[in-house]
């Protein structure tokens, strides 16, 4: 579940709406920007699909006790995640192969670099990384190996990180947040392209419905739908989450993805 706090409520969406609308971005990717075209359809399913682990977890959403917040992806314990990410990668690798190791390398990508970050998770994340990473290599194999296949498949996971960053982006603040009040994303996105000479793309919040970005990989702007639910507070205190969350009704965020300028 990705997750903010208001006032009187909590703002929360679901993962797999998330990657949804990554899978949206992805869609819109410039074809000059792609290594190998042919594979478009592949990066596509596997942006959209690559946090369908969450599912059935954010189908009923746990609360923090320590910090007295619903869980969300930032906190959420990491063994039972683990099961639900491979879980996931699985049942994307059964619908295309290529599709489901984009998804296994992009955890990888995501998880390598905390390690050290909370020494108590280090042994959890080494697993889980040794245990993809076998993985990788016998698929690989079965898509032909070679290295031609490596740059197409780092290129890939580039294009999926940025949009799972963005898509992010969209839904971890209050729309219409300004640039100097961000928290997670303040220093821009973090994955960047040989296209932008690997510098920092910063996203911004032009007004309630629209962002702004400071270089755009894209062919054309467009507008995403991102569903969520506000939970108000007195409800949770009342129902508990589980319940509070199933009373609230759906909303939708729609935002347009343009450029700065």
């Amino acid at each position: 579940m990705i997750v903010y706090e208001r006032e009187h409520d909590f703002v929360l969406t679901a993962q797999h709406e998330h990657g949804l609308v990554a899978g949206e971005m992805a869609s819109h990717w410039k074809t000059e920007l792609l290594v190998d075209e042919a594979h478009r359809e592949d990066l596509i399913l596997a942006a959209r699909e690559h946090d369908r682990g969450w599912i059935e977890l954010d189908s009923s959403p746990f609360w923090n006790d320590y910090s007295q917040i619903p869980y969300s992806f930032r906190d959420f314990p990491l063994r039972p995640r683990f099961v639900f990410y491979r879980k996931g990668i699985e049942e994307v690798r059964e619908k295309n192969l290529y599709a489901g190791l984009l998804c296994s390398m992009m955890y990888i990508e995501l998880f390598q670099n905390n390690l050290g970050a909370n020494t108590n998770d280090d042994e959890d994340i080494r697993e889980y990384l040794d245990d993809e990473r076998e993985h990788q290599l016998r698929w690989e194999q079965q898509l032909g190996g070679g290295e031609a296949l490596k740059h197409r498949l780092k290129s890939d996971v580039e294009i999926i990180l940025f949009c799972d960053q963005l898509s992010l982006f969209l839904c971890m603040e209050e729309p219409g947040t300004p640039a100097a009040r961000y928290d997670f994303f303040a220093e821009g996105l973090g994955c960047t392209f040989d296209a932008c000479s690997r510098q920092p793309i910063h996203a911004e919040w032009l007004s309630n419905e629209k962002v702004g970005l400071s270089f755009v990989p894209f062919d054309e702007e467009f507008t995403v739908a991102m569903p969520y639910k506000s939970v108000p507070k007195a409800s949770i205190r009342k129902f508990g989450l589980l319940q509070a969350y199933r009373r609230a009704e759906w909303k939708e965020r729609r935002v347009l993805i343009t450029g700065m300028s």
